[in-house]
């Protein structure tokens, strides 16, 4: 096993774990966005403010594009 390797697995497994992490602890707004992506809805839905709303996609979706380019890094 190549140190490269190692370190790519590592990182994948850091990113799967913080992604889950996050989608566990805000699963009902993120799939509330997905079901009606409106911000001020689902800030008023859950009585929270549409920047902490906004926060929260932002972070699932920066968490899923690190995840897909990991594994796109992995296919080259």
């Amino acid at each position: 096993m190549t140190r490269e390797y190692v370190i790519m697995n590592f990182i994948n497994c850091f990113f799967t774990i913080r992604d889950h992490d996050h989608f566990l602890s805000h699963k009902d707004i993120i799939l509330s966005f997905a079901k009606k992506p409106n911000l001020f809805f689902i800030a008023n839905k859950f009585n929270i403010s549409v920047l902490q709303v906004h926060n929260i996609v932002r972070e699932y979706k920066l968490g899923r594009l690190n995840r897909n380019i990991i594994e796109i890094s992995k296919e080259i």
